[in-house]
């Protein structure tokens, strides 16, 4: 008896598993193929140097129910140890289907094929095949990362490389004084003929036209014009040049290891296309090694021995995966940013001094945050620095800033001369409030910067009078707190500057990227010119005024921003929702503390950061956050590691001329280092000791908050003993 079974129904699948059965022949595990569905011609099997199937299952339904059926039988009868498929049809889907109702193991060999494109009916066929395994083959480390992304976990996956590329011969003799281009793709119109005709002129090269995607073909040409993702792996594969003629691709790592240009279909976007591969030939590693025999029947050997059994997988399910805010999962980056992007692109202006999407942006953000001016710069941490830097503060001014913040909002304060003074945070908002910031008020204050931590906006009006009283002028960090209100004025708004930051993970993201806000022409003023290295565009006899930096955004980034800007009103609504949601699920939960809104205002959620009273959970806030990410549930219980001025740059200011500078000029100077003690923040330890953030974002459904609710309520009970 065989102890593996190979399903296939295209001649892709095909050359693919018949490269894995071969390799699995050599080491002693034999099996079969079967083929479901009409018999490829004698013909195609020898164009493609492929051998015919053990088995042919020909008249059987084209459904999915006719394919489930007569595959169940066709296992329940062999009984194979394993089931390997290829592909991502209705056979492939049926296969492992089949194999979980009788309790096999089913292995993909071609798992974790993506193009993260909406518009593609495929990925998601893809995503389905995949989902009904139980054992996966990947062809690169970029697929097995596309695996792991989705909950499957890193010990069933293996990266054998590429089982096309191990089917096809070594390339042989390949003509290199007259280049060779195979147009492989259906739609072969006189227009593209015309459009490649230069290119093919000026390079001498070859034109062969055939629509049959057969990988042979690839060893005796020099670039392939095609939109079969099948060819564009083995050319990838074989150090073989693509230019593919669709506007996605579901083998991205062929673009980032150079071998593949993806032009879409407008005939001058491919010959373009075609001449930059034909003048520089891919050079770089290819992403996929060719599969051994040694690793492939490894994996299938390992695959064998694990005995895994879909019946016994399903019986504790993998936990859905949550959305992330570290990829697509969970980011609402789409088809606007696209084509914004595009337009930048086809105008040819990326820089923002010319170009116009990062004004528009400014514009139109500062609109819509209720600020006269706003100028955008290259990150969250370079908004802060250029809003610090306005304030033309004297080398020893200090700036009272919070204990639990990103460094990055905080070293910059020394690179302007300033000394960053900490003042303790309220316990059950981690915010610092108007009687913490009062009792680090010396007469060398010189700037206060309020940070609305998670998106809970900070208790403003006492602040604001506090700060009208001394004459300190007030920045707020609104990195967190797009879109929050407050009962005594919306955040952002009552502040000399406001910034704000389009970090991967915030409400909106460029992936880096920033923007300050004020009412004040003067500062708007001193904020352009730092951001553009103190050189006066503009001015009538413009020169570089001062020292400053290059803190530009990019007209790519400006783009992106603004189709995120459209969304911004959705995202924080949705993240209210989930977070509504939550609370809901945990609001009679023993031993927990949990985030709401503001009296007299709304959160704004960027992350969803409760309480664990220590007293009741066991273990406290750090035994229930690693309980919850066993379970699938990322979350981190702390937020950071302690608190900022027990880093180690602030352990010791004079240790390095950015801290020690400012202080020579301060009256700090002559205290012994460290300048800030734990036991002055209380508040603060207990904070950080207690917290768990739990990131969320829009596109957590309500599996994904149902799934979240009952891990934490769970481990909670558990830890608490009820």
């Amino acid at each position: 008896m065989s102890r593996i079974l190979y399903i296939t129904d295209s001649l892709p699948s095909l050359r693919r598993l018949q490269a894995l059965a071969h390799e699995a022949a050599v080491a002693s595990l034999p099996g079969e193929i079967h083929w479901f569905g009409p018999a490829p011609g004698p013909q195609d099997l020898a164009a493609g140097k492929l051998f015919e199937p053990d088995y042919f299952h020909s008249a059987i339904e084209p459904s999915l129910s006719g394919r489930l059926a007569a595959l169940s039988a066709l296992l329940a009868k062999r009984r194979p140890e394993l089931l390997v498929i290829a592909g991502h049809g209705i056979t492939a889907r049926a296969a492992a289907l089949a194999a979980s109702e009788l309790g096999l193991p089913a292995v993909q060999t071609d798992a974790g094929v993506r193009s993260f494109a909406e518009h593609d009916a495929f990925d998601r066929m893809r995503r389905a095949a995949d989902h009904a395994c139980t054992l996966w083959f990947a062809a690169s480390s970029q697929q097995a990362v596309n695996l792991q992304r989705e909950g499957f976990a890193a010990s069933s996956v293996f990266t054998i490389g590429s089982l096309l590329a191990a089917s096809l011969p070594t390339i042989v003799n390949k003509p290199t004084s007259r280049p060779s281009v195979w147009l492989c793709w259906n739609w072969d119109s006189a227009e593209l003929l015309a459009a490649l005709q230069p290119t093919l002129d000026a390079a001498n090269a070859t034109l062969i036209r055939s629509p049959v995607a057969d990988p042979n073909q690839l060893c005796t040409v020099q670039v392939v014009i095609t939109d079969d993702d099948n060819l564009q792996e083995a050319a990838a594969a074989l150090g073989i040049g693509c230019v593919t003629t669709s506007n996605h691709c579901a083998r991205p790592e062929t673009i980032d290891s150079g071998h593949n240009a993806v032009a879409g279909s407008e005939p001058r976007a491919i010959a373009r296309a075609l001449a930059i591969l034909l003048g520089n030939p891919p050079t770089s590693a290819s992403p996929y090694a060719p599969a051994s025999a040694t690793a492939g029947a490894a994996a299938l050997r390992a695959s064998l021995q694990a005995n895994a059994k879909p019946t016994q997988i399903r019986s504790l399910p993998l936990p859905p995966m949550l959305p992330s805010d570290g990829d697509w999962t969970g980011r609402t980056l789409g088809n606007e940013e696209i084509e914004l992007v595009s337009r930048a692109i086809r105008s040819g202006t990326l820089n923002s001094t010319k170009g116009t999407f990062v004004s528009r942006f400014e514009r139109e953000f500062a609109l819509a945050v209720g600020r006269k001016f706003a100028v955008a710069c290259a990150t969250g941490s370079a908004a802060v620095h250029c809003a610090i830097h306005a304030l033309e503060m004297q080398p020893g001014d200090e700036v009272i800033t919070t204990p639990i913040t990103d460094m990055g909002a905080l070293t910059c304060i020394p690179y302007e001369g300033g000394v960053p003074v900490f003042a303790d945070v309220d316990p059950q908002t981690l915010n610092v409030t108007a009687s913490t910031i009062r009792q680090q008020i010396t007469n060398r204050t010189r700037a206060i910067v309020v940070t609305h931590l998670f998106g809970m906006p900070c208790d403003m009006q006492p602040i604001v009078d506090l700060a009208a009283q001394r004459g300190i002028p007030l920045i707020e960090d609104m990195a967190q707190a797009l879109g929050a209100e407050e009962r005594s004025g919306r955040p952002g708004t009552r502040s000399a500057m406001a910034c704000f930051s389009l970090q991967q993970g915030k409400h909106m993201t460029t992936g880096e990227g920033g923007i300050v806000t004020t009412d004040d022409a003067k500062l708007a003023r001193r904020l352009f010119l730092f951001v553009n290295k103190a050189f006066g565009y503009g001015d009538s006899q413009p020169d570089h005024y001062f020292p400053a930096l290059n803190f530009r955004l990019t007209e790519l980034q400006g783009a992106v921003a603004l189709a995120q800007l459209k969304k911004l009103t959705w995202v924080v609504q949705r993240r209210r929702e989930v977070a509504a949601q939550i609370s809901s699920g945990l609001s009679d939960c023993q031993g927990l503390t949990l985030p709401g809104d503001p009296g007299g205002g709304r959160h704004a959620w960027w992350k969803y950061a409760f309480f664990v009273d220590p007293q009741i959970v066991e273990g406290g806030a750090a035994e229930l956050g690693k309980r919850m990410k066993e379970r699938g549930v990322f979350c981190v219980p702390r937020y950071i590691k302690k608190p900022a001025f027990e880093c180690q740059l602030f352990q010791d200011f004079l240790a390095a001329p950015v801290l020690r500078m400012p202080l020579e000029h301060n009256p700090r100077r002559d205290q012994p280092q460290p300048l800030f003690h734990r036991r002055d923040y209380p508040c603060t330890v207990q904070a950080l000791d207690r917290v768990i953030v739990l990131p969320i974002n829009e596109l957590y459904g309500k599996q994904h908050v149902d799934y979240v609710v009952q891990v934490i309520r769970e481990q909670a009970r558990v830890l608490a003993n009820v």
